[in-house]
């Protein structure tokens, strides 16, 4: 497979990096060190560039772009703010789902304002007790006329505490007593909820959040899909978030590598700057080695999905290695700006806190190789 940039591609990267460098950058400092979170204001600077509009078909009012170049973009923002990326892709995903799986009547009206970044969205799958077991949700959507009423709680779930539409997914009981999982469109305009921020890690300037549903009357019409459809809508872009997650971490990885060959460049030690040190360009070496080989892999899934090829193995491969690979790259940052690496006077520590999030993300690293066991052997170690 040939893995090489066109030229729309390689004009949408530069004009992107360019955007980001020049309006973006800036902010980065100020919002980090007083983790401040991340505003509306903010995210709708992107909207020109089609980080909400880029995976929707043209004829929903998107931009249609092929999801390499869509793979690419989220590597340059999440390069320049993990926070930012985020709280983009999270809300882009929900966009995506209503352009190819919404009704008209709900495309006509959700659509508008998330294209535009006038309003926010969220995937809200995981439950307290819930993680990579979907099966298993305990919120519950039961009908009451032209209306469902949801009970439940929803947690880490990215963008919550800024979101305007959340896509929840709840049990729905049926006559023969079966329980299905179905997917609703729910505006906190007209269905209230309430959401709070958990404190976390990293991503400081992006909220992750627990949402609470009580007696949450949502219109029937808002139902995405027919009743127990739910499970197989969220788990229909599994190989698509993956791979988005694999270019996540790359962005930050490549970050780390750069500011590594910065500072190895510049901090003098014995006389010479330290970049003349064995140690230091292995561990440099390493970096981007993985870097590389991560981007790689990603590439390889992203054209496999643009060609309409089965890629559950090539996009869990792609997320299990960039994520392990790029904690290690961004841990080896730290090491080599030695003390300094340690304080938030450079990003390093940042990238690293930012990067570890995203082992856990669309499946940990230890589902994913339960799912390549199946794939490899044939034999599947779920129950």
């Amino acid at each position: 497979m040939e893995i090489e940039l066109n030229e729309e591609q390689r004009i949408i990267v530069d004009s992107v990096r360019k955007f980001l460098a020049k309006e973006i950058s800036p902010l980065v400092e100020e919002y980090e060190s007083q983790s401040k979170l991340i505003t509306k204001d903010i995210i709708k600077m992107l909207e020109p560039y089609g980080y909400a509009s880029g995976l929707v078909a043209e004829e929903h009012g998107g931009l249609g772009l092929d999801f390499l170049s869509y793979c690419l973009m989220v590597e340059e923002l999440s390069r320049t703010w993990a926070s930012l990326r985020t709280m983009v892709t999270s809300s882009a995903l929900v966009t995506k789902l209503l352009g190819r799986m919404g009704s008209p009547e709900q495309r006509e009206k959700f659509l508008p304002p998330l294209l535009a970044m006038d309003e926010l969205a969220c995937f809200a799958l995981t439950e307290p007790n819930v993680g990579s077991d979907t099966g298993s949700l305990e919120t519950k959507a039961e009908r009451d006329g032209d209306y469902y009423v949801i009970n439940g709680t929803k947690t880490l779930i990215t963008g919550g505490g800024l979101a305007d539409l959340v896509l929840v997914y709840a049990q729905v009981k049926q006559p023969d007593g079966r329980k299905a999982i179905t997917g609703f469109l729910v505006h906190k305009n007209e269905s209230p909820f309430e959401a709070r921020n958990i404190r976390k890690m990293g991503m400081h300037c992006s909220s992750l959040s627990e949402l609470a549903f009580v007696d949450c009357r949502v219109p029937a019409a808002n139902r995405l899909g027919q009743e127990g459809e739910g499970q197989r809508i969220a788990l229909s872009g599994l190989n698509e978030g993956r791979v988005n997650v694999t270019f996540a971490v790359v962005g930050l990885g490549q970050a780390a590598l750069e500011a590594s060959i910065r500072y190895a460049q510049e901090r003098v030690q014995f006389g010479k700057a330290i970049a003349g040190f064995q140690l230091v360009q292995e561990m440099i070496v390493e970096m981007a080695l993985k870097v590389d080989t991560a981007r790689l892999l990603g590439m390889r899934a992203a054209l496999m999905l643009d060609s309409g090829v089965d890629c559950r193995r090539e996009a869990s491969f792609a997320k299990l290695y960039s994520t392990e690979a790029m904690v290690e790259v961004c841990n080896t940052a730290i090491q080599v700006h030695g003390g300094y690496g340690y304080t938030s006077e450079f990003p390093v520590e940042r990238y690293f806190r930012d990067v570890r999030h995203l082992t856990m993300a669309e499946g940990t690293t230890q589902i994913q190789k339960l799912l390549l066991g199946r794939e490899i052997l044939g034999v599947s170690a779920f129950r």
